[in-house]
């Protein structure tokens, strides 16, 4: 006889029990829903969103400007160049001013989408 999982009475489904969420403690892409498919799909790699946020000041150029480049080359974390948009803005500002900091810097946000809460993400 088949029980719920497709197997017979007698089997036992193995696996660690901390994610027991899952079955056998496996993440299986068919398992998702069309929504969390198309966001991991969308979702950008940290390299992609380096080369965003440098693109964002590719026309300054300057110590400061190499300086943040580098900064921003050395980044581990999404949420760490998250922190750096005040840094960008500055120099975009002293460069080409405040108008079109905020503008380079709020076309940043849907970068930051799979990565950071939304509520967080907000223009400046």
């Amino acid at each position: 006889m088949l029980n719920s999982s497709g197997f017979g009475s007698s089997h036992k489904p193995t696996g660690d029990s901390r994610n027991s969420s899952r079955p056998f403690g496996l993440s299986l892409p068919f398992l998702r829903s069309k929504a969390q498919t198309e966001a991991a799909n969308n979702k950008m790699s940290l390299s992609q969103i380096k080369l965003q946020v440098e693109l964002c000041f590719q026309d300054v150029d300057g110590q400061d400007a190499e300086r943040l480049r580098h900064k921003i080359r050395g980044m581990r974390d999404v949420k760490d160049l998250w922190m750096l948009r005040s840094d960008v803005h500055q120099l975009i500002s002293r460069h080409l001013g405040q108008t079109e900091a905020a503008k380079r810097i709020n076309a940043l946000l849907p970068i930051f989408e799979h990565w950071i809460p939304e509520k967080s993400r907000v223009k400046i």
